[in-house]
Formats: structure tokens, sequence, C-alpha cells
């Protein structure tokens, strides 16, 4: 999944911290919208700091195991040591005792504070990176102790503060929605990248579920096969679990016979052999099952819920079921779901059917409406589709 940027494509703001803020002494805190490129300029910033300072002892601490995955390639990517310990927060509290002269932390407001205060104590300098705007916990899903106040995370570990001010990944389109769900963001206040390409959001409707998973699988196919990634993300794993009965049914798949793991909890792996095994290019990926790069190499379509997606971006993300019995919990439902959007670089399409859900009320003038029963009646041989750029 390559999402590294060369050095020279960084833009003025995080040149200037590569060049000058990365190597004051003092732990930092990066702070930026959704599609900033902090993930891009703590990768940068470690480089810089190993090319200084060779021997130097680094890790890398982050949310989820999805965004180990994700950062090792971004090392690999810039041709850093495969060596560098990267590391989920639990890992680095519970299984690695280790001193080092830097640590880079990731998604930081999601983050339970005994692990700021273990960095901090366990670190000659901190930089962590994460979006007040996208803090979904309270309490932390795992230890159930509280998740730190964005606001405090400076004063924690004694971080001076870095914002970005550029908006690379969303589109116009996007960034325009987001106000309107959360307009007290202000996000259209950030400067954006005029040269990236605009593309409406499509918000399209289908007669049933089944014609809706049937769209979503065949349109994420049309992105893979051209190189691009493709997700379809879920507030739930029973969703996922919806998705899956009904888009086996669809393709006149065996049914997945679920499997338990030793939590009691569904076997993804087994799920994920299930569909290679009958020739359908999806993967799921979270909770340590799948890989990214195996997904990217396979060009299988990627099933994750919107938690787990948390700092991750794909070229063209599928938010389905988006109808009235949508559910997402009212104390943070605008927030999971913006989160769950700005994970789009490319193409975002919301679908549903029957009426659309109050969330997507809120930026409906937005998208572009589709009908997902016109468009499967035109693809027929010799008639095709002109509504769909990838």
């Amino acid at each position: 999944m390559a999402w590294m940027i060369r050095e020279d494509q960084l833009d003025p703001d995080q040149k200037e911290f590569i060049n000058v803020e990365a190597q004051k002494t003092g732990n930092i805190w990066i702070k930026g919208f959704a599609g900033s490129g902090k993930s891009i300029l703590l990768v940068h910033a470690l480089k810089t700091i190993l090319e200084k300072q060779p021997n130097a002892k680094v890790a890398i601490v982050v949310y989820t195991n999805t965004l180990v995955d994700m950062f090792k390639t971004g090392i690999k990517e810039l041709n850093l040591p495969a060596t560098i310990p990267v590391m989920t927060y639990i890992e680095f509290v519970d299984k690695n005792t280790s001193h080092f002269d830097y640590i880079f932390c990731d998604e930081v407001q999601d983050m339970p504070v005994r692990v700021l205060n273990a960095m901090s104590s366990r670190a000659g300098t901190v930089v962590v990176a994460g979006d007040s705007n996208q803090s979904i916990y309270k309490t932390d899903p795992r230890w159930q102790e509280p998740v730190v106040d964005p606001n405090q995370v400076g004063s924690i570990i004694n971080a001076r503060p870095v914002t970005l001010h550029m908006i690379h990944r969303l589109t116009r389109s996007v960034i325009s929605a987001v106000q309107k769900l959360l307009p007290s963001m202000n996000i259209w206040g950030e400067k954006r990248d005029l040269t990236k390409k605009d593309v409406d959001i499509r918000l399209c409707e289908a007669s049933d579920e089944s014609e809706e998973v049937q769209y979503i699988y065949q349109e994420a196919q049309k992105g893979t096969a051209l190189g691009d990634t493709s997700a379809i993300l879920f507030p739930s794993n029973k969703a996922i679990l919806q998705f899956v009965d009904l888009i086996l049914q669809v393709m006149n798949k065996p049914v997945w016979k679920e499997k338990k793991n030793d939590w009691g909890k569904p076997d993804y792996r087994s799920l994920n052999h299930h569909f290679k095994e009958h020739g359908l290019k999806l993967q799921f990926i979270g909770s340590g099952y799948g890989s990214l790069k195996d997904a990217e190499q396979n060009k299988d379509a990627i099933l994750m819920t919107y938690h787990s997606s948390k700092g991750l971006d794909f070229d063209n993300v599928f938010l389905p079921f988006l109808n009235e019995s949508f559910y997402l919990h009212p104390s943070n439902a605008a927030t999971v779901f913006m989160v769950a959007m700005t994970r789009s670089k490319k193409n975002l399409y919301l679908t549903y059917y029957g009426d659309t859900h109050n969330l997507v009320d809120k930026f409906k003038d937005e998208c572009t409406e589709i009908s997902i029963s016109d468009l499967l009646h035109q693809q027929t041989p010799g008639k095709q589709s002109n509504n769909f750029d990838f």
C-alpha cells in the first residue's frame, strides 16, 4: 500500500518541520485535520533523525495492528531499516520495557493516559501526532480506563504544538460535506491542495440490500483492477457479517459457517480463507487479521470497521447501509462518521435503500444522487455507463 511521499513532495509547513522543528530539543505534538499528512511527517522526521544520529534507538507506537502494517510499509518505502520496532500501544506497555532515544506515536488522541506517561518516562524525546477532532473514545475499549483529553496531551508529555494547515488527501466535496456535518470543526477554514481534482460524493440509492452490495462489490473491483485501493467501511463487525452474508448470496457462493477464535469472537482468518477459496476479491482487515500489503498485491477490496480505519486512507471508500436503521452511538456518531468519510483520497460512495440516515441528510446537497437500479440495468453488453471515472 504505497502511501509515503518523497521529501521533495512535502509542503512548506512539512519541510519546515523536518528541517527545523524536528531537530530542536524537547517533545513535540503534531496537530492537523484528517488528510494533513501527520503520519507521513512522523516517518520523515524519524528518517531525518537517523540520518543525523544513525545509532539512535527509535520506535513507533500506534493505535491498531493495521497502523503497524501501514507504518512498516512506509519505513520500507523510505528505505529505512526494517528492524525499527513498530508496535501497538498495548504491546509497548505490556510487552516492551526498552528505553528509546526517540518514540514516534500516531493517533495520540485515542491513547490511554498511562501510555503517554510510559512514553515520556522511557524516551529521551517523544513526537506524537493526532487530531482532537477525531477523538472517538472516552474510555479505552481494551483496558476500560480513561483516554487522554486531547487538550491535555501537551502538558502530560511537556510537548510544544506544531500545527499543519494544509489538507492534502480530501477533495473539495468531502471537505464541504464535513463542514456541514461538523461545522464546529471549521475545516473549511484550512488550506487545501488546489492541484487535487475534485470528485463529487456519490449518494447511491438501491432498491434493496442485495442490489446495494452487488453494486458496491462491482465498483470496488473496478478500482482495484486499475491498481487503486478500495475499502468498504462499516460501523460494526455485525454490519460486516451482514454484508458478507449478502455478497455470498448474491454471488452464488457457499455460506461462510462462522468460526470462533480463542476469545469467542469471529475468526476472520477463516473468513478470508473462505473468500479466497471461492474466488471473491475481498479481505477483512482488523484486530490482527488480514494485511494491507497482501490486499493490494491480490487486488482485494478491504472490509474494515470505521474504528479500524483511523489513520488510513484509500483511493475509493464505500460506506454501505446508510438508511434509517443505520446505527452509531449518539454520543459521537457524527465524529465517527466523519472519520470514515475522510479516509477517501479520490472517490467516496455512500449507499443505501429506503430513506437516508439523518447524518447523510446534513450534507446531502453536496452529493451527486445516483440510482443503482438504473446503473445496473445500463451495464449490459454494448452499453456502458459514463458516470464513473476511476
